[in-house]
């Protein structure tokens, strides 16, 4: 589709808003397709809090994609694809996925093993004819498996890169693996092999480039790595505006992606750096191109057991197998074959065919191409919910802050878990200043008055005089816009007005009368410090 007809499609279609652009705010594009109360409340909750984090985090562009019931119900771009032109993100721009490519990659093996052709624990050498891939520290032969877990003991290392247009991938890997040592700064500082066949998740763009690899050598229709997954993932999925070519130019990805592209930007500071074209070596641990809506068609073939709009991707069992823990991953997170799985539960029964479904909170991978995107999708099964982030920002050095997609993907989680637990509160108020404000006076109300035992009243005076000697201290870019005093001293009253047990304070949190939900309760709770307000944050009864 054109950007002229979307363009149009976005002014007349029923559900959807043109641009929206208030005197001095970035651009907000979305497109609609909301079926419940549910659904609208999310969104509306979702474009305020979105435009919040933006601004925390100095981001100059933000798209995404939102399901729920198997339905992509929200596409939303916010700022601008490209700052020196003021071309603004939209749902149609396209993004270097970086990583999430990982999980195509993935889908692709277990296609293959499905079809026999290849096994999960067999040695990859048996597949293997212009190189073999032997760790020296032993414990026996990489299998796919290995590869897939990050378990094959190939040291961790980000994705081999150049300015120049890459090798094919067949003698890129036949280097790499005749090397001992891996590329980064001259090869002089991480070996290749730092631990035993299945010792260690060390994450490795470099094990994910060789399952790229057996997937050419082994699929019966003898087709590259590219054109398979185009063939039997992207297309048949219905993505139109994806590609997965081993080289992301105009030529490989087609005119009209190409045109969508979004500029990647390096965050310094409060500066923004244009990134220079750069190409993976190890391409196919990414990158795929596209937009945020065409990628959750991958997530939700999972969520529907392997199929998504009649398509059967894998089988029920292939999907199951793929989110059941492996090992550990990131941090808390568990590692399943390729992606990861949070919040599991080890004494959950997984004993019967997607009983895992019920032992994961979620399940997902990030993608970042250096310098300028950082990205994530992630399916929620219990609830039913997927998301698709992209950014065109990379903070340097790393964002203390937290990234924009993990705070707003935890938003809608929570979000969707304590909607349905209370009224809604019946306002109009959608500025997160005043949704901060007002949870900053609940806290503080909770400590003048509950915590200390204090029998004495606050007075209006006492609350004048805090309101009109509050300052920000702005030392977090973007947040000294956080406070609306109308909302502070609705806060305080709301929670003031109450008698200071818990009983009343619970009533009171479980009612429409808390003028936020129960997800902005929780998400700014976390940010001003939850543990203060544990009868307005905890479980509702």
């Amino acid at each position: 589709m054109s950007h002229r007809a979307t363009l149009a499609l976005l002014l007349t279609c029923l559900g959807c808003r043109a641009p929206d652009r208030a005197v001095g705010s970035p651009p907000i594009t979305e497109i609609r397709r909301a079926e419940t109360a549910s659904d609208t409340r999310l969104i509306d909750a979702l474009r305020a809090y979105i435009a919040t984090v933006m601004k925390a985090h100095d981001t100059p562009g933000l798209n995404l994609a939102v399901a729920r019931r198997g339905k992509v119900i929200w596409e939303a771009g916010f700022g601008y694809a490209n700052l020196e032109s003021r071309r603004p993100m939209t749902p149609e721009t396209a993004f270097h996925s970086g990583s999430m490519g990982k999980t195509y990659v993935a889908t692709a093996i277990m296609q293959l093993v499905e079809k026999g052709v290849l096994e999960l624990d067999a040695p990859i050498n048996r597949y293997l004819n212009e190189f073999q891939v032997t760790n020296p520290l032993g414990d026996g032969p990489v299998t796919t498996r290995d590869l897939l877990t990050h378990r094959a003991g190939i040291g961790p290392n980000g994705a081999t890169s150049s300015f120049a247009k890459p090798l094919p991938l067949a003698e890129h890997l036949k280097r790499a693996f005749a090397d001992s040592m891996l590329e980064m700064y001259d090869r002089t500082t991480v070996r290749l092999w730092t631990a035993r066949v299945g010792q260690a998740f060390q994450y490795s763009n470099l094990g994910m480039a060789t399952l790229g690899y057996l997937i050419e050598v082994t699929n019966p229709e003898k087709l590259s790595f590219s054109d398979y997954v185009q063939t039997h993932i992207i297309d048949p999925l219905g993505m139109q505006a994806a590609r997965f070519p081993p080289i992301q130019d105009s030529l490989n990805l087609g005119a009209e992606i190409w045109s969508q592209m979004s500029t990647g930007y390096t965050g310094l500071g409060r500066i923004h750096v244009p990134t220079p074209t750069i190409y993976f070596a190890d391409f196919p641990a990414g990158t795929v191109v596209s937009t945020p809506g065409q990628h959750l068609k991958l997530i939700l073939a999972y969520l529907g057991r392997g199929t998504y709009n009649g398509y059967r991707l894998l089988q029920p069992k292939t999907v199951s197998q793929m989110l059941t823990p492996q090992g550990e991953g990131f941090g808390t997170t568990s590692i399943g074959l390729t992606w990861f799985l949070f919040d599991v539960n080890r004494a959950a029964d997984t004993t019967a065919e997607f009983a895992n479904f019920n032992a994961i909170s979620s399940f997902g991978h990030g993608g970042a191409h250096m310098y300028g995107w950082n990205n994530e999708y992630r399916g929620y099964p219990k609830l039913d919910v997927a998301v698709a982030i992209a950014t065109n920002h990379w903070r340097l050095p790393n964002d203390a802050l937290g990234s924009e997609t993990t705070l707003i993907e935890d938003f809608i989680s929570s979000w969707v878990q304590n909607d349905d637990h209370r009224p809604e509160p019946d306002t109009s108020v959608t500025s997160w200043a005043w949704k901060t404000s007002y949870v900053a006076g609940l806290l503080l109300a909770d400590n003048l008055a509950g915590q200390l035992g204090n029998p004495d009243p606050v007075t209006e005076p006492m609350i004048d005089a805090m309101v009109a000697g509050a300052r920000a201290s702005g030392r977090i870019p973007g947040r000294q816009d956080g406070w609306d005093a109308d909302g502070f001293r609705a806060g305080l009253h709301d929670l003031l007005k109450l008698v200071q047990v818990p009983d009343s304070i619970r009533a009171f949190a479980a009612s429409d009368r808390l003028r936020v939900s129960r997800a902005e309760l929780d998400r700014i709770g976390k940010e001003l410090g939850s543990r203060s307000i544990p009868l307005l944050a905890g479980p509702l009864q």
